[in-house]
């Protein structure tokens, strides 16, 4: 090889040069086992919320509800509290979108019985998130999201701000279910939670003009 040919000692190495060896390229095979991961780690810790509190459920334990290795886990979430966001997030894209036939539904509780029977599907879930200590940040969070999807549905009456009857509707109907969440199950049943939820949304920020 020439002189000229050779590579100089202070040359750019090639872009490949700084790759992370310890991360490769993506493969659909990875991001398949990637998200079966993710999706056994959301649904182990929901079967573990059905028989203990959050704060007593441990990673170890997770990982193997969800038959998946403890240095997975920390590929996916930095702790508990980061997988249990992911989760809210899912949950109240899940709310919001069954709170949606509510602005239409204005003498029918079927909606409110669907949305009723939801969270008691996933009661210990939602008795974490509202009543516990991220509550409020679900509630702003929850708020946010209807707010965007009110700003597409026309509105329901001439007389309330679609903007205030959305923070009303969905203050009414969050204290509501952490209400119901905070007495004992056998007190009131969904039946009972969305008849009381119709008479309060429906005679406050769906009234008609």
């Amino acid at each position: 090889m020439s002189k000229s040919s050779r590579p100089r000692a202070d040359s750019p190495a090639p872009a490949t040069a700084f790759r992370n060896p310890t991360k490769p390229p993506r493969t659909p095979g990875t991001d398949a086992r990637a998200t079966r991961s993710a999706a056994a780690l959301h649904a182990a810790l929901l079967r573990l919320l059905e028989s203990k509190a959050f704060d007593q459920i441990s990673v170890r334990e997770i990982c193997a509800e969800a038959g998946v290795h403890y240095a997975t886990f920390f590929r996916h979430h930095a702790g508990k509290d980061e997988l249990l966001e992911h989760i809210a997030t899912d949950q109240i894209n899940a709310l919001v979108d069954l709170t949606l036939p509510i602005r239409t539904a204005q003498g029918d509780a079927t909606a409110f019985h669907a949305l009723c029977a939801y969270v008691q599907q996933h009661r210990a879930l939602w008795a974490v998130l509202l009543n516990g200590g991220a509550g409020p940040s679900m509630r702003r969070e929850w708020l946010r999201r209807a707010t965007i999807v009110a700003e597409s549905q026309p509105s329901t009456n001439s007389w309330l701000p679609k903007t205030l009857g959305t923070i009303c509707s969905t203050s009414l109907i969050a204290e509501t279910i952490s209400w119901w969440l905070a007495q004992p199950e056998q007190d009131y049943s969904v039946e009972d939670v969305a008849r009381l939820l119709h008479r309060l949304v429906v005679g406050s920020t769906l009234a008609g003009d």
